[in-house]
């Protein structure tokens, strides 16, 4: 399925989404942030992608996550399992 999309994907674009993801997590480099910014003038659909990947990333960056520790983790795990 995902061979599929990819064919009819250009591979600009899907270069384009890969730069955009690096740049989430801030391990774009100045080249590929530039890149994603000119290819986006012109795709709307590398446009769409782009802002719903800022949105998500202002999102996570806004709200402040509370992870489980190791020991809360096994907790629920022998819960479920009985």
């Amino acid at each position: 399925m995902k061979d599929m999309l990819e064919q009819k994907i250009p591979a600009s674009c899907l270069k384009v989404a890969e730069f955009s993801d690096k740049k989430q997590y801030t391990e774009a480099t100045f080249w590929e942030k530039l890149r994603v910014r000119i290819h986006i003038l012109h795709c709307k659909h590398c446009y769409t992608y782009h802002d719903k990947n800022e949105q998500l990333t202002a999102l996570m960056e806004k709200h402040e996550f509370k992870l489980l520790s190791k020991s809360e983790k096994e907790d629920i795990k022998a819960k479920l399992s009985l």
